[in-house]
């Protein structure tokens, strides 16, 4: 059983964790957007096979609303060599294609879960126990739902592909400054960079190392929850960037993003999943947060991190987001 000790002062976050739920939304519009492409260059991709039924919630009847949707676990994790590590990103993306919604909802890291086989574990750590297919499996089970499918990312040159597409368009406020410039100095140490810093607040247009700092504020107001909001709103600049890209130069940015990417989806889900999203007019992504502040408690419990949540109260409010329910 892996348990990792945590120290509030000495949480640190891996330099190549800056921004990798961006990697994961890129991927998930390349798909949207150019999924004819992804088939194409699909050998790139890590293809990991899993046992889909095996990982869904069996103990209870599915939704009925399950089949209006298709919806995907995301995972960014920062694996270097042989050595796993724990998926400090974790989301659902949810499209549905009746309604005609896009849906991205963050999983606490530190949420406290029942884990089959190995007791309670924080969400993040699960992945290093048994892969994504037992992070699937906790997510269904604890909440209820039914996902099969998955993208995992580890990141590596994502600012070049930020880059590429030409920045993303983001709101820095005077709280963030101190926080981003901080950032920005570390990345641009370790990449041997040089980037300007953000001298002012307001709206600018990020390039990747100043995006990549962004993403990794989390000593603000909101400190955790607010992280997982800069990384959903990065996902959304990102989509509304990647609308806009000319058809000529989504295979080039496939080509930079595919050996980075791992998942179980296979080349005709690819394509059924670009067929819903472009069929959906209005790509405005809507966001939520999992477990909200109501439901939750936390603190250390003999030296790990632990954040307790009121299950069922989760579980509905997931599933009223999620089904679009009333």
């Amino acid at each position: 059983m892996s348990k990792r000790l945590r120290k509030e002062t000495s949480k640190k976050i891996s330099k190549k964790k800056a921004i990798l739920i961006s990697i994961i939304s890129i991927f998930a519009l390349i798909i949207a957007i150019g999924g004819i492409y992804v088939v194409n260059l699909s050998s790139k991709v890590d293809r990991v096979e899993i046992n889909r039924e095996d990982i869904k919630d069996n103990g209870q009847e599915p939704a009925k609303e399950e089949a209006d949707i298709t919806n995907i676990a995301l995972f960014g994790t920062d694996k270097s060599g042989t050595d796993s590590t724990a998926s400090d990103s974790i989301m659902i993306a949810t499209i549905n294609h009746v309604k005609g919604e896009l849906k991205l909802s963050s999983i606490m890291r530190d949420t406290t879960m029942e884990v089959q086989g190995y007791g309670e574990q924080n969400i993040n750590d699960v992945i290093m126990l048994g892969g994504p297919a037992l992070s699937m499996k906790a997510i269904n089970t604890n909440f209820n739902l039914q996902i099969d499918k998955f993208i995992q990312v580890n990141l590596g040159n994502l600012p070049i592909v930020i880059d590429k597409l030409g920045g993303v368009e983001i709101e820095v406020t005077n709280e963030e400054i101190q926080f981003i410039n901080s950032y920005i100095a570390g990345l641009d140490k370790m990449n041997g960079s040089n980037t300007s810093p953000i001298t002012s607040a307001g709206i600018h247009n990020l390039n990747g190392t100043q995006a990549a700092a962004y993403c990794r504020i989390r000593y603000t107001s909101g400190r955790d929850f607010k992280r997982t909001e800069r990384q959903r709103d990065v996902l959304s600049a990102l989509f509304e960037k990647f609308k806009d890209v000319s058809i000529t130069e989504v295979p080039g940015v496939i080509t930079e993003l595919l050996p980075l990417v791992k998942t179980n989806l296979t080349n005709t889900e690819i394509l059924s999943i670009s067929t819903k999203v472009l069929g959906i007019k209005n790509k405005t992504i809507q966001q939520a947060r999992f477990p909200e502040d109501e439901d939750l408690t936390s603190g250390f419990e003999n030296g790990y991190y632990r954040m307790r949540i009121n299950r069922e109260a989760t579980t509905n409010k997931m599933h009223k987001f999620i089904y679009s329910l009333e």
